[in-house]
């Protein structure tokens, strides 16, 4: 054996002991299924690693809403590759139930969601506004557990969490009206220690109010604490001490579902935050 061979066997024996010491460290990528596979904990994937796929998330329309509210979102969501399921009450009121009949449907929905997927067992869900409070009740059910553990990420946006001074007075859209009032049982509903919260809030100006169908968001801006949504506190939206606040835009309570509010939520949807 000539001395270039013994020098060629000697890199490849120490190439051999590198690579088997670096897979006994737990930091080489396994490959599993023709897909690589992180080995740390927190299944974060190296740079120039295969991603993972985002999980799906549902949608939940606001008081006197429904799953139209979603097209700006849906649009988005299909770009960026996101799965989405907008959620339709059909057994409740859609547009006016209360949030502990959605509640009750919405675990029935989870449940044929997570059956008919494959790849993964975990939802997140995006609520506006009392969409989020339906969330929230669903959550908060010990009753429902087999299903609302599978929820990793809640993002509230424009949710009052705490009430709004406004619905006090109202009676529009029963029974939905009386869960957005301060003091209204679901907005006093426990976390569920098996997902993240989150909430987007509008700090609105009226002198926007062009930009803004919401009518009365003008007169809901001066009878409100500030800063708010025309229809919403930013301190109710952010009531809770668990909450994580992603931010705030500049739009009306009805306008929260546009690119900046998707901005806020995206590293969220995509499981990089």
């Amino acid at each position: 054996m000539n001395n270039k061979e013994i020098m060629a066997m000697a890199t490849t024996t120490t190439a051999a002991a590198i690579t088997l010491a670096i897979i006994c460290s737990g930091s080489f990528l396994a490959m599993a299924n023709g897909q690589s596979q992180t080995a740390n904990d927190n299944n974060t994937a190296p740079p120039g690693s295969a991603t993972k796929k985002p999980i799906p998330v549902l949608l939940i329309h606001g008081y006197a809403s429904d799953a139209s509210a979603w097209t700006k979102w849906e649009d988005l969501l299909k770009k960026d590759g996101i799965p989405f399921y907008p959620i339709t009450f059909y057994k409740s009121d859609d547009k006016c139930g209360s949030a502990a009949d959605h509640a009750k449907e919405l675990n029935t929905q989870v449940q044929q969601i997570l059956q008919n997927m494959t790849d993964t067992k975990k939802v997140n869900i995006v609520g506006h506004s009392k969409g989020g409070l339906d969330a929230r009740v669903f959550l908060a059910n010990s009753t429902f557990a087999n299903n609302n553990k599978a929820v990793a990420n809640l993002i509230m946006i424009g949710t009052p969490n705490a009430g709004s001074p406004i619905a006090r007075s109202s009676n529009i859209c029963e029974p939905a009206v009386e869960d957005l009032k301060p003091g209204a049982a679901d907005t006093k509903v426990g976390m569920n220690s098996n997902t993240k919260y989150y909430t987007i809030a509008g700090d609105w100006s009226p002198s926007l109010i062009f930009n803004c169908p919401q009518v009365l968001g003008g007169v809901g801006y001066s009878l409100l604490p500030k800063p708010n949504d025309g229809l919403v506190p930013v301190s109710s939206v952010e009531s809770q001490g668990y909450f994580h606040n992603l931010g705030h835009t500049s739009d009306c309570h009805s306008n929260l579902l546009g690119d900046k509010e998707y901005g806020l939520a995206k590293p969220i949807l995509h499981g990089k935050q």
